[in-house]
Formats: C-alpha cells, sequence, structure tokens
C-alpha cells in the first residue's frame, strides 16, 4: 500500500504487486487527475472469502487493469464503517445481497457505478461473473459508454443517498404491535431466529423478541426456541464453550468455524437476559463456560482481550474444532456409539465445507435431541461431561489457532457491559471486577485527550473512535455503575455521552464518523448488525442516564434521536431492533411522566 498500515491485515492483504492505496483526500485527487474509476475494495479479517481473495490479486491480467485503468484502493472494514456501510447498500441495492468481501466501483467524484461482494478470478457463468470480467467490463464502459456511465452512477448515487440518510419522520402511533407484527412475520418457526442461510443469531432482534415477549406468548416461545437452537446446534462449541461467528445454514448446524470477542458478546447477553427472568442451569453453564474460554484463550497482558481467532487459515481452524468418528471411538471407546448418537456425530461428518458445500469427514458436536425439560437437559449435560471432558484434553494438545492481532475498543467495552450485567445476574462479584479491569485498561491504553482511539495494536492506538466505540464505552461504564452504584462509573457515563454528542451530531441522529471525516457520503444507520446499531445503543445509553441522574437533557437526546428515524421505525421497526426497542421504553417513561410522547 501506498503508506505502511499499523493493521497486519491491511498490511498483509495490501503486499504485492498491486499499488493499493488508502482511502483519503490525495487518492480521490490522483483519480481526478487521471481520470480514473476508484476499486475500492472492502476486506474482512473474520471473513475466509476476504483471504481467499489475495490469491486473485496475484493475477497478472487482475494486476494490471488495476494498477493501470483504475485507482485500487483496500480498507478493512473494521477501520472504516463509514464505506463499509456504503459498500453494502450499494450491493444491496444492485444485487440484493451483501457479503464480505466487498467492491465499489465509483467514479473520481464518488458516484458508484458498480458494487458486488466476492468474485472469483474468472467465471463461467454470465450470470456471475468473476473480477476479470468485472474490470474488463467496466473499463469498456468508462471509454467507450462515458455518458452512459455518468447517468448510470448519478442515479445510483441518488438511491445510495436515500439509502444512507436518516428516515425522518413523525413517529406514528402502535409501534409495539408493528414490532412484534414483523418479528412474528419473519421468525424461522421451527428452527428458531430469522431468516435463512447464511444464519446470524441477530441479538438485536432476540433482545426485542425478549421485551415483547411480556405480552406476546408466540414471542415468548420463539425467543426460548432460539436460545435452545443457540446452543443446541453447531453454533455453540459443546467442549470448551463459546460461540462461532455464525451459521452457513438455516438449521445452524455448520457453523462457520472461529471464535470472535464482538459476536461472542453480543450473544452471551442475550443469554444473560434470559437467566434474569428465569434460572436456566444449562445457560447458566453456557455463560460462566464462555467468559472463563474467551478470558482464557483472548487475554493479553494488558488485562485487554483481542478480537478472536485468526481464519486467514481455515485449515488450521477445521483442524482444531473438528472430529473424526475413528477419532472420536478411539477416545471413548465402548463409551463412544452412545456419545455420536447423542452429538450427531457420523462417519461420513455432518460438516460441510462453507465454499464447496462437500462432506469433509469432520464433526461438529451439537445435540442430536435437546430434551425439552431443564432438568433433563442439565441431566443429559452432565451425563456426557466425562467423554466431553476426555475429547477436551485431546484438544488442548492441538494446535491452537493463531488470534488475530487487533484490540478492538468497541468488543472489549461490550464484553465487559456482559460480564458487568452478569455479575448481578448470577451473582458473581468476580464478573464486576473483571469488567472493571478491562475498563480501565481501555481508559489508559485507548484514550488521548478526551478522545478514544478505534484500535489498538501492540499497544499502539489507530484510527479515531466512532459512534459505536464512543456507545459501547458509555454502555459498559452504565452496567459498571449499575453493578457496583461507583458514582466515578456514572460520571464516566456522562462525560463520554456529551464528548459523543459533540463529535457525531449536536441534535438528531449521530454520525457513524466524526463530521470532517472523507465519508462516500455522509452516513448515519441504525439498523443492527451482530451488535446493536450506535444509534440504538446510544438511545438506549441516554435513557439509561436520565433514569440514573433525572437530567432532562438526556431523555431529551434520547427522544431527539428516535424522531430522527422515526420513519425507519414507522416501516422497518425489526431492522432497527436496538432502537426500536429504546424508542418503546422512551414512550413508557414520558407516558408515566405523564408528557406528549412526540413533541408538538
Amino acid at each position: 500500500m501506498n503508506r505502511r498500515s499499523v493493521n497486519p491485515f491491511a498490511r498483509r492483504m495490501g503486499e504485492g504487486s498491486v499499488g493499493w492505496r488508502q482511502w483519503n483526500a490525495e487518492t480521490l485527487r490522483r483519480a481526478a487527475s487521471l481520470d480514473r474509476p476508484l476499486c475500492l475494495c472492502v476486506i474482512n479479517n473474520g471473513s475466509r472469502w476476504s483471504h481467499m481473495m489475495k490469491a486473485n490479486f496475484e493475477e497478472p491480467e487482475i494486476i494490471g487493469m488495476l494498477n493501470n485503468d483504475f485507482i485500487p484502493v483496500l480498507a478493512d472494514s473494521d477501520d472504516v464503517p463509514h464505506l463499509a456501510l456504503a459498500a453494502r447498500a450499494m450491493a444491496q441495492i444492485m444485487l440484493g445481497h451483501a457479503g464480505w468481501p466487498l467492491f465499489i466501483f465509483m467514479t473520481p467524484e464518488k458516484k458508484p457505478i458498480f458494487a458486488c461482494s466476492y468474485l472469483p478470478k474468472q467465471s463461467e457463468i454470465p450470470e456471475s461473473p468473476g473480477l476479470l470480467e468485472v474490470l474488463r467490463r467496466i473499463k469498456w464502459l468508462w471509454l467507450m459508454k462515458r455518458p452512459q456511465i455518468d447517468e448510470a452512477s448519478a442515479s445510483y448515487g441518488a438511491q445510495l443517498e436515500e439509502a444512507l440518510s436518516p428516515y425522518t419522520a413523525p413517529l406514528e402511533e402502535g409501534l409495539e404491535a408493528r414490532a412484534a407484527g414483523q418479528l412474528l412475520a419473519e421468525m424461522a418457526l421451527q428452527n428458531g431466529g430469522w431468516g435463512t442461510a447464511p444464519k446470524f443469531p441477530q441479538a438485536p432482534k432476540l433482545l426485542l423478541c425478549s421485551y415483547l415477549g411480556r405480552k406476546s406468548e408466540k414471542l415468548r416461545v420463539h425467543f426460548d426456541r432460539s436460545l435452545a437452537a443457540l446452543f443446541r446446534e453447531g453454533l455453540y462449541d459443546h467442549l470448551d464453550a463459546g460461540f462461532h461467528d455464525y451459521c452457513c445454514d438455516q438449521k445452524w448446524q455448520i457453523p462457520y468455524l472461529g471464535k470472535h470477542l464482538a459476536q461472542n458478546a453480543a450473544v452471551l447477553d442475550v443469554f444473560v437476559e434470559a437467566l434474569r427472568k428465569a434460572p436456566n442451569p444449562v445457560y447458566r453453564e453456557v455463560v460462566e463456560g464462555s467468559i472463563v474460554l474467551l478470558r482464557r484463550t483472548l487475554s493479553e497482558e494488558n488485562g485487554l482481550l483481542c478480537s478472536g481467532d485468526d481464519v486467514r487459515d481455515m485449515s488450521a481452524i477445521d483442524r482444531y474444532y473438528l472430529w473424526s468418528k475413528d477419532e472420536i471411538d478411539g477416545l471413548l471407546h465402548e463409551g463412544s456409539d452412545a456419545f455420536c448418537r447423542v452429538y450427531g456425530v457420523t462417519s461420513e461428518g455432518n460438516y460441510s465445507d462453507p465454499l464447496t458445500q462437500k462432506k469433509t469427514g469432520g464433526n461438529v458436536l451439537r445435540l442430536s435431541a435437546m430434551p425439552e425439560s431443564d432438568e433433563h437437559a442439565l441431566e443429559l449435560w452432565e451425563k456426557t461431561e466425562s467423554a466431553r471432558r476426555i475429547l477436551r484434553e485431546c484438544r488442548s494438545r492441538r494446535k491452537v489457532p493463531e488470534k488475530e492481532a487487533r484490540i478492538s475498543v468497541k468488543a472489549n467495552a461490550c464484553f465487559a457491559a456482559v460480564l458487568a450485567q452478569a455479575s448481578g445476574v448470577l451473582g458473581r462479584k468476580e464478573y464486576q471486577e473483571q469488567a472493571e479491569e478491562i475498563m480501565k485498561s481501555l481508559s489508559a491504553a485507548a484514550v488521548s485527550r478526551d478522545e478514544l482511539c478505534h484500535t489498538l495494536y501492540d499497544g499502539v492506538r489507530d484510527g479515531e473512535g466512532g459512534l459505536e466505540d464512543y456507545a459501547s464505552f458509555i454502555w459498559a461504564s452504565l452496567k459498571l455503575y449499575q453493578a457496583s452504584g461507583s458514582a466515578s462509573w456514572l460520571g464516566a457515563a456522562e462525560t463520554w455521552s456529551a464528548r459523543a454528542d459533540e463529535l457525531f451530531g449536536a441534535c438528531g441522529a449521530m454520525r457513524l464518523v466524526r463530521e470532517g471525516t472523507l465519508e462516500i457520503l455522509p452516513a448515519w444507520d441504525a439498523g443492527d448488525d451482530f451488535l446493536p446499531s450506535g444509534n440504538g445503543m446510544m438511545a438506549n445509553n441516554l435513557l439509561e442516564l436520565y433514569r440514573a441522574t433525572a437530567d432532562e437533557r438526556w431523555l431529551t437526546r434520547a427522544q431527539s434521536i428516535v424522531d430522527a428515524f422515526g420513519g425507519a421505525l414507522n416501516e422497518y421497526p425489526a431492522a432497527c431492533a436496538s432502537l426500536t426497542l429504546g424508542a418503546l421504553k422512551l414512550e413508557n417513561l414520558l407516558r408515566r411522566k405523564k408528557r406528549p410522547i412526540r413533541a408538538p
């Protein structure tokens, strides 16, 4: 790349003959002066397809075209949420789907031409072109059909601008009914959760489902069904605990192997919420075991946790997490057949390669028949413990997958927030102490001149903190205040909330990044990913601040965020689950105060 990146993943992906540039004003000026289209490739370290793209960038013709006919730009999605959001939105507009890596081709004026996800080098299927075909086609259009390019890019640019703008409209009555209706209409009745393959836990939707389940038996049942599936099937590691990122099939049976801190924090937040409502000995084991696992495998010397497994070597990941039946037979002997029946282990393997969909001969452990009652589930869990211990000891002798060098401010703060909540729900004082250790380490390592950085690499701060970093830091501070009663944590939450408002917007919606950041378009977002959106998290934070302080400015600011996305909450409340949850809590607060729910 034209400047050595602190990010080792971006640096590694940028090695080679392609003249990758960083996203900055100089790059845009160069594109304009040479009159070339931009090729922005947004990669993600947790995506095996992103790592596979590296081989495509070693193809001589691709190298030549990127260097001579385009301005190639490489960016890590975690470092540039505003670019990642724009690329994802553009791919959704053009193709109806988006996944890592993401390409967005643009004019030097940042007007979109084309967007897509992973591309092989070449393809024999016209409907699914490879990278070479896309580069050739865009080059030809740029040289031979420039008026059509300009017309199309103006149209796509208008659609993208609409997608990235806050959907402001008066919030209509009946938000709770609309949200419940959407969750019910879209839920996967048999398998739990929402959507088809690939299948994500969608923690914000689950939390909204839990909240609305107070009045809806169907949602309450679906919440329980979904948590049972997250634990029972392949997403959960039945040996060491912890959750993989997502599943490649709609039945949760084929996990995308690899564990990451932020994704685990999101899922554990849901399980802690379930335990808050009702005791469940198996889920308690899930939470406590996962916390031990994450701290043991991801903790660094500075008290913080790295981001998770580095999935660039998927064969190493597979060797660590998968089992052959012969291997299990050799370890468990006469007890093997019963264990394999319980955990769905077969001779041909129950795990398929996510790319080829072919059986690998490997198995993930998943409970083939989960008992309905907590008592029977615990009994089954205890009966298989001795066998699982033998397999666990065997795995401990395997080579552990390498870990990402990244220490994410957002992920660490979210994990601290979950620890603080779990300390009260489970009666584990040490979790509060662990959360305080993480937050104090973050304050020492990631704060400079009243600002948060985005990431740490070997103790070096990298990048400005974005809205999600600040919102997560505030969330953890509030949860520590609730767990400890210490006014210092409440003061920290107030200080950082005021600072977030200064950096990301003093009224209405909050931007993903601070004003002045070089964006494709100014980006506001209330749609959730595996974690709540920054705006959703901030709305809920501000309501918690109001409850703790009775300071009206926090209530007013929370309402302004909700109002800024009123149109989205009218039409897509389930997609904005965390903000919908905040809006419902706001309505309840205002109703109790006997104030108008909407400003006149």
